[in-house]
């Protein structure tokens, strides 16, 4: 309804975009951009791992993981370490997007 009195008030589409629309979608994207982080980390780490993804010598945490898999007869140490690095930042990342959604989304209730 707020939009169609802008527009019965004269207001063109650009502004009607620039200061109701926009700010009312910003936060909201900011936020599925980085609850999608750790999905697009762990997608690429599992692509990287089978052989699919970036090719050496780009560093990739499914690369280091396929490289220490090798050799884990010998040393289990290489896998446990790239695949805690792993998860430590697909953690870090999904923390930081419910930080931000609790921070950000007024439906959100503040009793923390």
């Amino acid at each position: 309804p707020f939009l169609e009195a802008e527009r019965i008030l004269g207001a063109s589409w650009g502004r009607i975009v620039l200061h109701h629309v926009l700010p009312n979608i910003l936060g909201p994207l900011v936020i599925l951009a980085s609850m999608d982080i750790p999905v697009v980390i762990s997608i690429e780490a599992g692509l990287s791992f089978l052989g699919l993804g970036v090719r050496p010598p780009l560093a990739s945490w499914g690369t280091l993981i396929q490289d220490g898999y090798q050799y884990l007869s010998q040393s289990w140490v290489p896998v446990v370490v790239s695949s805690l690095a792993l998860a430590v930042a697909t953690l870090g990342f999904t923390l930081f997007g419910e930080a931000l959604r609790d921070a950000v989304d007024p439906r959100i209730g503040r009793e923390h």
